[in-house]
C-alpha cells in the first residue's frame, strides 16, 4: 500500500494519533564574496557595510537551496522520519536535535563517531525518532561552523497538554519564528537582511496575541534584543515554561548563543493619540561594539484590512484611523520603569535580572532532586604554549581541557562498539585509573575520549567550573534537561559554598559558565545512552572542552538497529608468501 504524505503542521489535539512526519533536507555549501553582495543587496546594518581592503570569501550552507534552512513543525509524540543527503564534497556532517531526549533512540542524536558514523559526502541518512519534548527547538549541524552559517532550521514541536501546564499560552492566538543567524558580521532573521515582522492586533488589549518562537545562533557576539516602545515578556526558555506570573516585563533581553526562547510584546502607554505608529524598530545592539554589528528590523502593524481601515464593532461611532488609534490606545498596561534582562549574567542586581532571578515552574522540579546520588565535577580551563609555524616562525597555542583531559573523539562508534579495546586504550575520565597512551607525562596534553559513568536512574549534580579568567563558554547537554540550582563568581576552589537554590529552580538545556565563575546544575539520568556535555562554542568538531556522559544500565533499553553503518580504522593484512 502506498503511504500517502500527511501535514503534521496543525492544531494538536489530545484525541489525535500521533502521525508519520516525513521531511527531506539536502545540504550544499556554496561560496560568495562579500563584495559581490553589495550589488545585489540593498540592506546594511547601521546603514553601512563592513568593509575589507582585501577580497574575502565567505563559505555557508544551505538546506533545500536556502540559507537557513526550512522549520519543521510537528506535534508532540509525532515520529519523525527525516532524510538528510550531504551535497558538500570532502566533508562529513552530522544533524543534532536540541531538546528531544532520543529515549529508545539515542543513536539518533546527530554525534560524529559517538553515536552515529558522519554522513559523508553525497550519501544520505535517516533519522527516526519520536519528539517527545514540546518547546521551540531547532536542527543543526554538528560543528559550530555548521550551526551559526546556515546548516540549521527551527523545530517546533506543539503540544496539546500544553495549554493546561502553562494557562498563559491559550491568549495567543498567532506565533512565528525568529531565527537569528550571523554571516559575514551581519545579523539575519529567517535568513532574511530585510526582514519584517507583520502583526494584526487584537481589539483593545494592549497584549500581543503573537507568540514569538525565538532562535539565536550567534557564536562570537552578544546582542541586546529591543523592541520600540514595548515591553518583552518572556514565557518559556528551551522549552521549559516559567512559573506563572513570576516573570516581569522586560525593557531587553541579552541574548547568549544556543539560547532558545518563547515570547510575547506588551505595548506601553502611549502619550497621546498622535504617538501610535505603524512600524517599530526591532533592535539587535551588540554588547561589544567594537567587534560586533547593531542591526535594525521592523515589527509593522497591520491594520489596512481589504483596502480600508478595519473598524471594530465597540468603536462603530469613530471613523476611520482615528478608530484604529482609540483601540490601541484603550486599556493601556501601566508598568514601573522596566528591568533588562541579562541571560548570560554579566551584571546582576538593580534593574538587571539574570537567570538565576527567573523561577521556573514549580510543578517541574524533582522533590527527591533535594539531593543527589553522584557529583560530576568539571572544571574549565585553558593554557598558552609556545609551537613553531610551517616554516619554524614560533607560534602561541591555546590548548582547552576539562578537569586536565583535551577532548578527541574516538576512531570506532562509540555506541556500537563500546568495548573495543582500541577505545578503552584512549579513553579518560574519573573511573579511569591509569591514562591512555597518549597522556603520557611527556607529552604537552593528554589528548583522549573524556568519559564519566553514571548509574541509569541516578540523581546528579554536575558542577561546571570555570576556571578561564578570560572568556565565556556555551555548554548544550544533549538527552535531557538540568536544573539550574546554583551560579557564583569566584569561588572556583571551594564549591561547596555556592548556594543550592531548590524551591523552582530554572530548567534548561543550554548554560552559560562565565567566566571564573561556578554553575551548579542537577538532574536524574533517566535515559541510559551516551549523552555529550557540549561545547557549542566550537568551530570544529571539538577544541577540548566537550564530555560523554555515559548513562549506562545492566539491560540496555535500546536496541541499534541490525544495518545501523559501523565506521572504524580499515586496514588490509598482509598476506604471508612463503
Amino acid at each position: 500500500m502506498e503511504e500517502r504524505a500527511i501535514s503534521c503542521d496543525r492544531v494538536c489535539n489530545r484525541a489525535d494519533w500521533p502521525r508519520i512526519c516525513r521531511f527531506e533536507l539536502v545540504v550544499e555549501k556554496r561560496t560568495f564574496r562579500p563584495d559581490s553582495t553589495k550589488a545585489t543587496s540593498n540592506v546594511s546594518l547601521a546603514g553601512r557595510w563592513k568593509s575589507s581592503e582585501s577580497p574575502v570569501i565567505t563559505h555557508y550552507y544551505t538546506v533545500n537551496g536556502r540559507y537557513v534552512g526550512p522549520t519543521l513543525t510537528v506535534c508532540e509524540n509525532d515520529f519523525l522520519v527525516v532524510d538528510v543527503e550531504n551535497r558538500i564534497p570532502g566533508e562529513s556532517i552530522a544533524l543534532h536535535w536540541t531538546g528531544q531526549s532520543q529515549r529508545r533512540t539515542p543513536f539518533m542524536d546527530g554525534v560524529p563517531m559517538i553515536t552515529q558514523c558522519p554522513i559523508a559526502s553525497f550519501t544520505r541518512f535517516q533519522y527516526r525518532f519520536q519528539a517527545d519534548k514540546a518547546g521551540t527547538h531547532l536542527y543543526h549541524g554538528f560543528t559550530g561552523t555548521e550551526r551559526t552559517q546556515g546548516l540549521l532550521g527551527a523545530f517546533v514541536v506543539r503540544s496539546a497538554h500544553e495549554q493546561r501546564l502553562a494557562p498563559g499560552l491559550r491568549l495567543f492566538t498567532a506565533e512565528t519564528v525568529w531565527l537569528v543567524t550571523e554571516l559575514n558580521g551581519m545579523l539575519a532573521v529567517n535568513g532574511e537582511r530585510s526582514w519584517r515582522q507583520a502583526y494584526s492586533p487584537n481589539g483593545t488589549e494592549s497584549e500581543s496575541n503573537l507568540r514569538i518562537r525565538l532562535v539565536y545562533a550567534v557564536s562570537h557576539c552578544q546582542h541586546w534584543l529591543e523592541l520600540e516602545d514595548h515591553d518583552l515578556q518572556v514565557l518559556t526558555l528551551d522549552g521549559n515554561g516559567l512559573e506563572q506570573g513570576s516573570m516581569p516585563p522586560v525593557s531587553r533581553i541579552l541574548l547568549h548563543d544556543g539560547v532558545r526562547m518563547d515570547l510575547t510584546f506588551i505595548r506601553r502607554a502611549p502619550v497621546d493619540v498622535d504617538s501610535i505608529k505603524r512600524d517599530y524598530e526591532i533592535r539587535f545592539t551588540a554588547l561589544d561594539r567594537d567587534n560586533c554589528e547593531r542591526a535594525i528590523f521592523h515589527l509593522h502593524y497591520d491594520f489596512l484590512r481589504h483596502g480600508h481601515w478595519e473598524h471594530h464593532p465597540h468603536t462603530a461611532s469613530v471613523d476611520g484611523a482615528e478608530s484604529i488609534k482609540y483601540n490601541l490606545i484603550a486599556s493601556p498596561v501601566l508598568h514601573p520603569p522596566s528591568k533588562a534582562l541579562d541571560l548570560v549574567g554579566n551584571a546582576c542586581g538593580g534593574m538587571v535580572l539574570c537567570p538565576q532571578d527567573l523561577p521556573g515552574a514549580r510543578d517541574h522540579f524533582p522533590k527527591d532532586l533535594a539531593s543527589y546520588d553522584t557529583q560530576l565535577e568539571f572544571t574549565i580551563s585553558t593554557r598558552v604554549l609556545d609551537g613553531a609555524g610551517p616554516f619554524g616562525e614560533p607560534t602561541l597555542e591555546t590548548v582547552h581541557s576539562v578537569n586536565g583531559f583535551t577532548f578527541a573523539f574516538p576512531s570506532v562508534l562509540m555506541l556500537r562498539e563500546p568495548a573495543n579495546d582500541e577505545l578503552r586504550a584512549h579513553t579518560c575520565g574519573g573511573h579511569r585509573r591509569t591514562l591512555p597512551r597518549s597522556c603520557h607525562p611527556l607529552t604537552v596534553r593528554c589528548e583522549c575520549v573524556h568519559v564519566e559513568h553514571i548509574e541509569a536512574g541516578h540523581r546528579v549534580e554536575m558542577v561546571l567550573i570555570n576556571a578561564d579568567v578570560a572568556d565565556d563558554y556555551v555548554y548544550h547537554l544533549h538527552g535531557q534537561g538540568a536544573f539550574v540550582v546554583g551560579m557564583a563568581t569566584g569561588h572556583r576552589t571551594s564549591p561547596e559554598r555556592v548556594v543550592r537554590h531548590l524551591t523552582a529552580p530554572l530548567q534548561r538545556d543550554t548554560i552559560v559558565v562565565r567566566r571564573d565563575s561556578i554553575v551548579v546544575v542537577r538532574f536524574v539520568a533517566k535515559n541510559a545512552g551516551l549523552w555529550l556535555l557540549r561545547d557549542i562554542g566550537s568551530p570544529a568538531w571539538s577544541r577540548g572542552l566537550d564530555v560523554v556522559l555515559n548513562v549506562g544500565t545492566h539491560q540496555p533499553n535500546f536496541d541499534i538497529p541490525s544495518n545501523f553503518p559501523s565506521c572504524r580504522h580499515f586496514t588490509l593484512k598482509s598476506r604471508n608468501t612463503h
